[in-house]
């Protein structure tokens, strides 16, 4: 991102100063959030200056620290051991609209359009004392985040399994795809194996899981360096020399293929799919791949024409098979673990359809559509849905100090869950839930990266994560 410099319109002045000083209510007794603005101090004025910088034609906002009355001592025996950590969250205004940008085929995005930014302080609960993992928690709140009720779980790998993932390089692109892809491949399937059996649901058994794309993220791209592909830089040569001339191009054989680039951490309140590019991405993977598709010179190699069966896509689109995208997400420092900035996640049940704002990604070949988020208290002047208290806000968990042994399974879209199948939460059972058994069923998890303020500067090494997308469909319900 281009660097716009500290210049400021009265406008921003205003706008910043408008957001600072809204009255809100302030964190509740809960582990969970309630919308709370910042002090208009000084320096609080110049993180929110920073965040609106160029709204219109927007800027990439800034992750920041909270302001020093918020952070307790800044040392890590501050606000985690409490159970929680202060945050600012970037979330947008309510009257944002529409949202866009162009991504290259490196998958770095251009400018940024029509986004308005909200920066809100928010309470985020750590999800390891849910566990019993550190130390003991409220008893009504000793439980397990799970895929299926809340979007987002943490699973452990063995120490064998961490041995290989020590010998793998994530920056080259070809051993992660051959490699690395199979393993999320089983902790996906045990994970889902894993509800089905704690829960007794009946739901189908599995009929096909693929991981399909990932992305390497860091703090310090230099400290991670570039990606590299064997396979796309011979298919590239073989284009450019005219040895791969083919008039039949469906699977677009004579066209560059993209080596995707480390990217930042995401530092913004979003989901990845949204109701229109969920089943549209589905049908993607059943079609010659595309000029961003990661797999595409694998599939070119094998002379595959697509990863998914074309009939087993339809009949999921025709809502005959559930399907569903799981994000895994994982620390690839084999050293030290994750500090600055960690992933945090909000309960599925906690979200609602009216914080919902489309986010349209143009590509050369397609447009992709994610979901920004606004603030819930905010968000809309309609009523909570029954599932929500009269204030309701956003529950917001992370687990502090992850390794490479650790990876972080994120429900990107559920066919079956809630705001997929119309409701306006997924905090309340839908037909499928009630057919199988099930609890309730969320549809994604909304996430962001956070500077966690109970890490010292000088301590937080930079974060360098990769979270590899999987596709899971499942046999027909008969």
């Amino acid at each position: 991102m281009a660097d716009h410099g500290d210049h400021y319109s009265p406008f921003q002045f205003i706008f910043a100063l408008l957001l600072l000083t809204t009255p809100t209510s302030s964190f509740d007794s809960r582990a969970t959030y309630i919308p709370c603005r910042l002090k208009p101090t000084a320096r609080n004025i110049m993180t929110a200056l920073a965040a609106v910088r160029g709204s219109g034609t927007s800027s990439w906002p800034s992750m920041q620290r909270p302001p020093a009355d918020e952070e307790n001592d800044g040392s890590s025996s501050g606000p985690r051991r409490k159970g929680s950590t202060p945050a600012i969250m970037n979330y947008v205004s309510p009257e944002t609209t529409d949202i866009s940008t162009r991504r290259d085929l490196g998958g770095s995005d251009s400018t940024l359009v029509g986004a308005i930014w909200n920066p809100t302080l928010v309470k985020v609960a750590n999800a390891r004392l849910l566990m019993g993992w550190e130390e003991e928690g409220e008893e009504d709140n000793r439980r397990r985040m799970t895929l299926d009720a809340n979007g987002f779980e943490l699973w452990t790998n063995s120490e064998r399994e961490e041995d290989k993932f020590r010998s793998i390089d994530f920056t080259d692109q070809d051993r992660v795809v051959d490699d690395y892809y199979k393993t999320c491949e089983r902790l996906v399937s045990d994970a889902i194996m894993s509800q089905k059996s704690s829960t007794k649901a009946s739901s189908p058994p599995i009929a096909c899981i693929c991981a399909f794309d990932h992305n390497v993220r860091s703090s310090d791209k230099a400290s991670v360096g570039k990606i590299s592909s064997k396979h796309v830089a011979a298919d590239n040569n073989a284009n450019e020399d005219g040895k791969k001339s083919n008039n039949n191009n469906s699977n677009n054989k004579s066209a560059t293929t993209a080596t995707p680039q480390v990217q930042n951490p995401a530092g913004l309140v979003h989901a990845d799919y949204t109701k229109t590019s969920a089943p549209r991405r589905l049908r993607d993977l059943s079609n010659p791949p595309k000029l961003n598709d990661v797999l595409r010179p694998k599939l070119i190699a094998e002379n595959r024409r697509s990863l998914l069966d074309p009939t087993m896509v339809e009949e999921a689109l025709e809502g005959k098979r559930r399907y569903s995208f799981i994000n895994v997400w994982r620390s690839i420092d084999a050293e030290n673990p994750v500090k600055n900035p960690p992933l945090a996640c909000i309960d599925a049940a906690t979200a609602s359809v009216d914080d919902l704002r489309m986010f349209k990604i143009h590509y050369v070949d397609r447009v992709g559509e994610n979901y920004f988020v606004c603030p819930p208290s905010t968000s809309s002047s309609s009523p909570p849905s029954s599932s929500f208290s009269s204030e309701r806000g956003h529950s917001w968990y992370y687990y502090p100090d992850m390794t490479m042994k650790e990876a972080l399974l994120l429900k990107q879209w559920d066919s079956v869950g809630g705001v997929a199948c119309g409701a306006r939460s997924d905090g309340a059972k839908n037909d499928y839930d009630v057919q199988h058994g099930s609890g309730w069923l969320s549809t994604f998890t909304i996430h962001s990266a956070f500077i966690d303020p109970s890490i010292c500067q000088e301590e937080s090494l930079p974060r360098k994560s990769i979270e590899v997308r999987c596709v899971v469909i499942w046999e027909k319900d008969i």
